[in-house]
């Protein structure tokens, strides 16, 4: 291991040795630079679920920051922040060089009350982590898993087919039947105030949508309602906050809570109203997010997590993450 290479437990996501912009500014260096790792996301999850054992450990080379491990640890198994409502998670910042995730690995070891392993989801197949996690925990002594996990469909919006989406005649049938009907119109927000007006008719939609199916909306939780309202002050202070509603004859019929970030426009939580399901209102919804994307010249339009037929008809590339477990041999 690099004797340059020195690790710290920050207190919290408040440190002044890893503030916002710093720790923002990590993650363009890493080759996972998404939304669900930046300062804002991170803590609005930290602070919006019952956990413990916050273990934020930063590496530095010749006292230079040079990745971040978000962790947090509960009896004795060690997890990324952002565990469970978060599509893709890794390290922060670069971790190719000598003993740094060796380092990150063992301070979070050492730091944990009874270390019985990590549990590391939902890392991007094209993580830099992956080619060096398996020498690491030979070092360290350590047995290591990997599963292949959930397929993530993406379509690249720069491409024949990303214009190509626009002209769907499924999208654009939908949305000509209700402006043909009148009164349809597009609301696009990004202030924290303009989308907290809108959460609970969205909570509301969202419940109802899933009401009568084996998958209840996550939003009878107060934790999850709770998480929503923590993203849409944060997102709004990192500039990513994307919220959509689609409105007809004055009334809410679609709603989409989502994230613009490093060209990547995320489709992330989307509702409509289940009494006008015949008329598709969220494939109106989505050609609205894909010209929204294509106005801030977004590069990519991610489907995130899950294989839903409907995503297959416009990806042009899926990707996909992988489960990674290290254990005490």
């Amino acid at each position: 291991m690099s004797s340059r290479v020195t690790t710290s437990r920050l207190s919290g996501f408040d440190d002044p040795r890893l503030g916002r912009e710093a720790w923002n500014t990590l993650l363009h260096r890493g080759s996972s630079n998404v939304v669900f790792l930046t300062w804002e996301w991170q803590r609005a999850w930290w602070e919006s679920f019952d956990r413990s054992g916050l273990m934020l450990v930063l590496a530095e080379n010749d006292g230079e920051p040079v990745a971040l491990a978000p962790f947090f640890e509960e009896e004795g198994l060690i997890y990324f922040v952002g565990s469970g409502g978060s599509d893709y998670l890794d390290f922060i910042g670069d971790v190719r060089g000598e003993g740094v995730l060796e380092a990150l690995i063992a301070a979070a070891i050492e730091e944990a009350s009874s270390f019985r392993g990590l549990r590391l989801y939902h890392v991007p197949e094209h993580s830099t982590m992956g080619e060096r996690l398996r020498g690491a925990a030979v070092s360290l002594g350590l047995a290591v898993e990997d599963e292949i996990g959930m397929s993530a469909p993406a379509l690249d919006l720069t491409s024949d087919a990303g214009q190509a989406a626009l002209k769907k005649k499924s999208l654009l049938r939908h949305e000509n039947f209700f402006r043909r009907e009148g009164g349809l119109e597009i609301l696009h927000f990004r202030s924290a105030d303009d989308v907290a007006a809108r959460l609970e008719a969205f909570f509301a939609q969202h419940i109802e949508r899933w009401s009568g199916t084996p998958f209840p909306s996550l939003f009878h939780e107060n934790q999850q309602k709770d998480f929503y309202r923590a993203l849409t002050r944060w997102g709004a202070v990192g500039g990513w906050l994307r919220f959509t509603e689609v409105r007809w004859r004055g009334a809410s019929i679609a709603f989409h809570f989502g994230s613009s970030y490093a060209g990547t426009f995320l489709w992330y939580k989307p509702s409509f109203d289940l009494a006008l399901a015949r008329h598709s209102p969220g494939e109106v919804l989505l050609r609205q997010l894909l010209l929204a994307a294509l106005e801030e010249k977004a590069h990519t339009f991610d489907f995130g997590l899950g294989d839903e037929a409907f995503k297959e008809r416009f990806a042009t590339e899926t990707n996909r993450v992988r489960n990674w477990s290290l254990s005490p041999s």
